[in-house]
This record gives C-alpha cells, sequence and structure tokens, in this order.
C-alpha cells in the first residue's frame, strides 16, 4: 500500500467526505473508518463491499488493524488527559 501525507486541507473535508473530493477508494475507508469508530459491531455491509472494490483482503486487515489502533490511541490520550498543544493549552486541557 502506498504511503503519502495527508495535508491540512483534507484533514479538513474528512468530515464531509461523501461530498469531498476524494478518490472511490479514500472514500471507502473513510467511511469504513466512520462506521467503526461509532459501532464496530454494527459495520455495514455496503462498507465492507466499497473496501473490497479497492483494497485485498490483506490491506483490508492492515486498514482496520490501523484504524483500530488510532481510535485506541484517541481513547488512552483522552482517558488520560495526555496535554496537547502550547504549554498553556497544555494545563488547562489536563484540568477536569
Amino acid at each position: 500500500m502506498a504511503r503519502r501525507v495527508t495535508t491540512e486541507a483534507e484533514l479538513a473535508r474528512v468530515d464531509g467526505f461523501e461530498s469531498a473530493n476524494f478518490s472511490p477508494a479514500e472514500k471507502a475507508v473513510l467511511h469504513f473508518t466512520e462506521a467503526f469508530y461509532w459501532d464496530h459491531r454494527t459495520i455495514p455491509a455496503s462498507a465492507w463491499e466499497d473496501l473490497r472494490q479497492h483494497y485485498s483482503e490483506p490491506e483490508i486487515i492492515e486498514l482496520a488493524w490501523t484504524i483500530a489502533s488510532y481510535i485506541m490511541l484517541g481513547k488512552l490520550i483522552y482517558a488520560f488527559q495526555v496535554p496537547y498543544g502550547d504549554s498553556e493549552q497544555a494545563e488547562h486541557a489536563a484540568r477536569p
């Protein structure tokens, strides 16, 4: 799978990925990611079908593993109140 850097402009478009100018393969990953994030137990068949149109089974496994890892990391960062940003922002973020 080819690796590339995601730009800030792409990140800003992610919430509206269905209407944004992403490739069909990218939209398939974003559709799957959204479904996986909201409820990994009820990922619709259409999300799996979209992935299979663009990726092999080993690639899908790698994508799912990577997505799960980032979701877990985000939850851990939140749970442990890991500071982020500049020191003033980090100080406020760490307070309950």
